[in-house]
């Protein structure tokens, strides 16, 4: 069994860190990192630079596998 690909697989980052800076027609969104989902519905988040950061964002990242269609 090739337990190799499943596991760089699983370890894909199921979300994206960001931050939202500036308001109105003129926010833009930083990306500051990635976030995995545990299997206890906890979060894993690695934060990406120097910043200091108090708050910020996960989005989920959408597939882009394109064999469903």
């Amino acid at each position: 069994m090739n337990t190799k690909s499943t596991t760089s697989e699983s370890r894909k980052p199921g979300f994206v860190a960001k931050v939202r800076k500036g308001t109105g027609e003129q926010t833009v969104y930083e990306r500051i990192g990635v976030a995995w989902k545990n299997a206890d519905g906890s979060f894993f988040i690695k934060l990406a630079g120097t910043q200091v950061v108090s708050d910020f964002m996960l989005y989920e990242i959408e597939s882009t596998d394109q064999s469903g269609e």
